[in-house]
C-alpha cells in the first residue's frame, strides 16, 4: 500500500498565499491614504486610538508640542491672511466691475418741482379788524389728560394778515392766557420765512428745522393744528403745505410721522377764551 502524500506542506504553502495576499492589500490601502504607521506606533500610548486621524499627514506635530512654536504653524497662518487678502481683492474688483456696469443706467437724484417752493404766487394785504390764532390746553391729568385747542383773537391792524398770525404763533399766549392754562405746542426757537406763497388755494410756508425737533407724537399733532386752524377758512385759504428751507416736508418728527399732500382742518373741539 502506498503512503498518503505530505498535506500539511500544502496547507502550509496556501496559508502562506493568503497572508501574502493580505500584506500586498495592506500595503495598497497604505499607500493610497498616504497613511504613515511609524506616526502611529510611536504614538500609540501617548495619544490613544481616537487620534490616529491627527497624526495623518502631520509629520513632526508629535515631537513638538506647542503648536504655536512650530513652522508649520505659522505657514498655516501665512496662508489663511494671504486667502483673505485674495478674497477682499476679488470683492473689490466685482465691485468696481458692477459701479461701472451701474453708472450708465443710473438714474440721478432731483428734487420734483412739486416738493420745491414755488417761485410764484400771491401775497395777501387786507384791512384792519380782529384776527383768530389757535392754541392749546390741556384738561385731565396723568394719561387720561387730553389737549384742546383754544381760540383766541387778536387786534390786526391792517397789512400782511400772514405774517401777523405768524408771528402772534411765535409769541404764543398772553399773560391772562398762560394764567387760565393756555399753552403754545410751537417751539419757542421756531422761525418763518416771511416769502409765502399763496397758490390755487394752498398757503405754501417755509419753516426753520424747529418746526419737526421736540415733542411727541400727539404733541406734533397739536402743532399742526394751530397752524391750519388759525390759516384754513381765511383769506381764501384752503390748505397749508409746510417746508424746512425750500424742501417739502413729507414727514414729521423722530418717528417719521407721513404728511399728507395738503394740511386742513382736522375735526376736534375748540374752546372759545
Amino acid at each position: 500500500m502506498a503512503p498518503l502524500p505530505p498535506q500539511t506542506t500544502d496547507r502550509m504553502k496556501s496559508l502562506t498565499y493568503v497572508l501574502a495576499g493580505l500584506f500586498f492589500v495592506l500595503v495598497l490601502i497604505e499607500k493610497s491614504l498616504g497613511f504613515s504607521g511609524q506616526a502611529v506606533t510611536k504614538n500609540w500610548s501617548k495619544e490613544g486610538f481616537k487620534n490616529i486621524g491627527n497624526h495623518i499627514g502631520k509629520k513632526g506635530l508629535t515631537n513638538n508640542p506647542d503648536p504655536f512654536g512650530s513652522n508649520e504653524w505659522e505657514d498655516d497662518l501665512a496662508w489663511e491672511e494671504e486667502a483673505l487678502e485674495d478674497a477682499v481683492a476679488i470683492q473689490s474688483s466685482t465691485k468696481s466691475t458692477k459701479q461701472s456696469i451701474d453708472d450708465g443706467f443710473s438714474i440721478p437724484e432731483i428734487t420734483l418741482p412739486e416738493d420745491r417752493f414755488p417761485e410764484s404766487g400771491k401775497q395777501i394785504k387786507d384791512q384792519a379788524g380782529y384776527l383768530s390764532i389757535y392754541f392749546l390746553k390741556f384738561y385731565g391729568q396723568g394719561k387720561n389728560s387730553q389737549s384742546q385747542l383754544v381760540k383766541v383773537t387778536r387786534q390786526f391792524n391792517g397789512g400782511d394778515p400772514i405774517h401777523f398770525i405768524l408771528n402772534q404763533l411765535a409769541i404764543g399766549p398772553n399773560l391772562e392766557e398762560k394764567s387760565k392754562g393756555v399753552l403754545n405746542s410751537l417751539p419757542r426757537r421756531l422761525k418763518f420765512d416771511t416769502n409765502y406763497k399763496l397758490e390755487e388755494g394752498i398757503l405754501h410756508i417755509s419753516f426753520s428745522k424747529e418746526l419737526e425737533i421736540g415733542g411727541s407724537p400727539e404733541i406734533l399733532k397739536d402743532r399742526l393744528d394751530q397752524l391750519c386752524y388759525s390759516f384754513v377758512g381765511n383769506f381764501g385759504i384752503k390748505g397749508v403745505v409746510l417746508y424746512i428751507g425750500s424742501s417739502r416736508l413729507r414727514t414729521l418728527g423722530g418717528d417719521g410721522m407721513t404728511l399728507p399732500d395738503v394740511l386742513v382742518r382736522n375735526p376736534r373741539k375748540v374752546i372759545l377764551f
